[in-house]
């Protein structure tokens, strides 16, 4: 049952969060860290759906008590009832599109795609009779509890009518802090008093678990149609994994209309004749930790290497740290284990302040010391760490002379070397970087993850979540380069002096949301402190990731046409500017004409560059040489070889670019 849900939601938290630096993975992950893959499964010997006549409900048939099927309205008239099997939907019930949806009421990607994705679908395909949503609950029982509680109690609403039934659906995911760690049932109780329903009915029908068994059929029949992880769609059969962003959805409803299969639908390749073994953990030293915390006999050990002047360390430690020490340290599930691994080309200061870590320890306060330089990070990266670090050990009251002594003697160095060293052999590439029970999880996820991570890790299953097969099928990966790599230039589009002394090269994707961030709140900068003063040369390169962005081609052709006319830096920031308005759209060629237009350029001769489609074997063998360097997601970045992946802060650049002009 949980084969994948664990990388499931690590994929939608990178996608869409704003805790991801990077857009979506665009090849496997390298040797140390196997290839982790949603690997949707075409459903076999189910017949399509069918959604009931007017006149016919079976009460019988779905387990509700409805008696009629008078067409109802929800709070946005759109028309809601049940199927004949007893499924709730939304839309017209002969739409030409249906979308099924196996859902989980306490999965936060779950409540994420009520909240941002399913309003939209709602105000446009659905409202407008393109596609009827139908509902399936698929309750994650070991790791969601009151997950079936909310289930049954949609349902028990569901008996008083089906817009009761999605009223009931829409209070529960849109306040589910308010139930999931409290008396479900006696907050869903107050959910029917502000629907106005029969409470006493409603309580009687939740305290019975009425709808328990057909709850566990949902499970059942999402189970033999290959659903393992919440939420799960079917788009006219066809398989859509994940809460993915309301553009994939658009893509996926119109590749269906036109009667096209979806990329996520190919057939299943044949079966090995020997079963996949499954991915061996990682096993790492429990020698040269920094500190530990927690029972050495939990069931799982996550090992994390940090840099304590690593930005997305110091979130991790301030957001993430405390609750898993409450939920998972405290209560002898987790034993954690701290490494160091400085980005010393990035963060020339995290090493200093690991060694302060570890010399605070000698005096029993490394969870202190380590607690109060992510606090400070700004004032001892941006200072003197030396004497940052002395100060901060002095206000926790350790012996400031045996600290200074410590850290004068370089005690630590060769061992948070060695910190570093096994890191990279087990492929870590930045911080911070987990293993559970020896699997690798990479970047600051929120505690959700790391909930389900342990989870799996508690019951021997989290082996299944990397899919071996898919990953045995894949061509090796590309390591993510650890030092300077010779990224070519000539005949890219750049901007700056070209006898720059650093050259930055960007491999971008234009419907990439992080691509667009950086481009809206660091590239400026960079522009304004290091392009326009002749100290960097900035190179544009392509990297779109068309199975998540299918428009990102042909913007990056249209940013090329541009070029022609030597707009090509003009187009690029036009599209970045108004990608929220081509992104979605099918008719994107006449948008980028008007852009072209808007530029002053000979939109004849651009119409013509753009239908010729010239440029795409340029921009495929863009994609090809960043993928030979290790570039995984959008957007990535080389300075003067160096690789840094990811939207990250103006703040790493800055750092980044003075050190290689103090060379």
């Amino acid at each position: 049952m949980k084969k994948q849900i664990f990388w499931q939601y690590i994929i939608a938290t990178v996608l869409l969060s704003l805790l991801a630096v990077a857009c979506g993975p665009a090849s496997p992950a390298s040797p140390a860290n196997p290839a982790i893959k949603e690997t949707p499964v075409a459903p076999t010997g189910v017949a399509d759906e069918t959604i009931a006549p007017d006149d016919s409900t079976s009460s019988a048939a779905r387990g509700q008590d409805t008696s009629s099927d008078n067409k109802e309205t929800d709070a946005n008239g759109i028309e809601v009832g049940f199927t004949e099997d007893g499924h709730p939907y939304r839309g017209n019930r002969h739409a030409p599109v249906v979308l099924e949806e196996f859902s989980d009421y306490q999965c936060p990607f779950c409540a994420r795609f009520f909240a941002q994705t399913l309003p939209a679908l709602e105000t446009n395909q659905i409202a407008s009779g393109q596609a009827v949503l139908i509902f399936y609950d698929f309750p994650l029982t070991s790791i969601h509890p009151q997950a079936t509680a909310a289930a049954n109690a949609a349902r028990c609403a569901g008996d008083q009518g089906a817009a009761a039934y999605w009223g009931m659906h829409d209070l529960i995911f849109a306040n589910g802090e308010a139930w999931a760690n409290n008396n479900a049932n006696t907050v869903f109780a107050g959910f029917a008093g502000q629907l106005g329903l029969d409470t006493a009915q409603f309580d009687a029908c939740q305290n019975s678990s009425k709808y328990a068994d057909a709850i566990q059929s949902d499970v059942d029949l999402g189970r033999s149609r290959g659903v393992s992880s919440t939420p799960s769609f079917f788009i006219n059969n066809q398989p859509l994994v994940g809460a993915q962003p309301l553009s994939v959805f658009n893509q996926a409803i119109a590749t269906v209309s036109d009667g096209g299969a979806l990329a996520s639908n190919e057939p299943e390749p044949a079966q090995p004749s020997q079963p996949a073994a499954a991915p061996t953990p990682a096993t790492i030293s429990t020698d040269n930790i920094a500190a530990a915390m927690g029972d050495p006999n939990a069931p799982v050990t996550i090992i994390e290497y940090t840099d304590y002047q690593c930005p997305f360390c110091q979130r991790h430690a301030q957001q993430t740290v405390p609750q898993l020490i409450t939920e998972m340290i405290e209560t002898g599930r987790v034993y954690y284990i701290m490494k160091d691994f400085p980005l010393d080309n990035l963060h020339p200061n995290a090493r200093a302040a690991a060694a302060a870590a570890r010399c605070a320890g000698e005096q029993a306060l490394y969870w202190e010391m380590h607690d109060v330089i992510f606090d400070n990070q700004a004032n001892w990266a941006e200072n003197d760490p030396a004497l940052v670090l002395a100060d901060l050990a002095a206000e926790l009251g350790l012996d400031i002379n045996s600290f200074n002594e410590c850290v004068d003697s370089h005690k630590y160095d060769d061992v948070v070397q060695a910190n570093l060293e096994e890191g990279m052999q087990l492929g870590v590439t930045g911080t911070p970087a987990f293993f559970i029970n020896g699997f690798p999880v990479s970047g600051a996820q929120p505690f959700s993850v790391f909930e389900y991570g342990i989870g799996l890790a508690e019951e021997g299953t989290l082996a299944d979540a990397y899919v071996p097969r898919e990953a045995a099928a894949q061509p090796t990966a590309v390591p993510q380069p650890s030092g300077p790599v010779n990224v070519p230039i000539e005949g890219a589009y750049s901007i700056g002096d070209p006898d720059a002394p650093v050259v930055m090269v960007e491999y971008t994707d234009f419907q990439c949301p992080f691509c667009s961030r950086h481009f809206q709140q660091t590239f400026p900068q960079i522009k304004a402190n290091f392009i326009d003063t002749g100290l960097v040369r900035y190179v544009f390169k392509d990297f779109p990731l068309t199975s998540i962005h299918p428009q990102a081609v042909g913007a990056a052709v249209a940013a090329r046409c541009a070029g022609d006319q030597g707009a090509y830096a003009a187009m690029h920031d036009a599209l970045f500017t108004a990608q929220s308005q081509w992104s979605n759209q099918s008719n994107t060629a006449e948008l980028f004409a008007g852009y072209a237009s808007q530029l002053g350029l000979d939109t004849a001769v651009f119409t013509e560059c753009l239908n010729s489609n010239q440029y795409e074997s340029a921009i495929q063998a863009d994609l090809q040489e960043g993928s030979s360097f290790g570039v995984r997601g959008t957007p990535a970045f080389f300075i003067n070889g160096n690789f840094v992946s990811g939207a990250q802060p103006y703040s790493v650049f800055e750092q980044a670019i003075n050190s290689l002009l103090n060379q």
